[in-house]
């Protein structure tokens, strides 16, 4: 498929080569992770020889993805997999919390590398300073050599090209992990400068906003003689 796009789906604008399909801007994670069919696990299965007619363990074992059981790399036996429900759950507090909506995900080089993209809203910071229009991206390749990547970014994710040129960005806000351990979304938050409070802060600060943009609502079209 072109752009080793074989899953893809976006909430806005269109991505610029036109596949993938469109998807509502208020899906939760979990949603936007089915809607890709990216709801799909990976497991391991040992490797072996045949040698004199008999299965002799090679030290080795496959990753397996288990909707379609297509072989997706060959790793090491303290490889830990990072299934995608929990690289999408990662977003799961910031959408919630009103700080970050999911933008686009998808599937690339047929299941070898997943991604997530969800844009950071106004008034919500990985840091001080970083109030320009951007978004996190989690990438969680199951791929042997490759490390899960969660980074800010100013590059809006479609394909493998603009994956390639988001995960190049020189920013500053990154957390990467190898996987021979298990992933760890508390280590990544803290890298990334995110903390509970700050999550709560934003949360407590956007729901007053929200609620003064209606009551100025309702002020407006009281004035003009509007019945809501």
């Amino acid at each position: 498929m072109s752009h080793n796009v074989e899953t893809f789906v976006y909430a806005g604008q269109p991505a610029w080569h036109g596949l993938g399909h469109q998807i509502l801007d208020d899906l939760t994670p979990e949603q936007v992770l089915k809607e890709a069919k990216l709801d799909w696990n990976v497991y391991k299965s040992p490797m072996y020889a045949e040698v004199n007619g008999e299965k002799v363990s090679v030290g080795r074992q496959v990753l397996v993805r288990d909707s379609d059981h297509r072989i997706l790399s060959v790793v090491s036996d303290d490889w830990e997999p990072t299934q995608n429900s929990e690289a999408f759950n990662f977003f799961h507090d910031f959408v919630m919390a009103g700080g970050m909506k999911m933008e686009t995900a998808g599937s690339l080089r047929m299941g070898e590398v997943v991604f997530g993209l969800a844009k950071i809203n106004d008034g919500f910071e990985l840091s001080k300073g970083d109030n320009v229009e951007s978004y996190l991206l989690f990438t969680n390749p199951h791929q042997y050599g490759a490390s899960i990547d969660v980074r800010h970014t100013t590059v809006r994710v479609v394909c493998n090209n603009t994956l390639t040129l988001a995960l190049s960005d020189n920013s500053m806000q990154w957390f990467k992990a190898s996987h021979r351990k298990k992933f760890d979304p508390e280590a990544a938050k803290e890298a990334l400068g995110i903390t509970h409070t700050q999550m709560d802060d934003y949360k407590t600060a956007a729901t007053f906003l929200g609620s003064k943009d209606r009551k100025s609502t309702r002020l407006n079209s009281s004035h003009l003689g509007i019945s809501r």
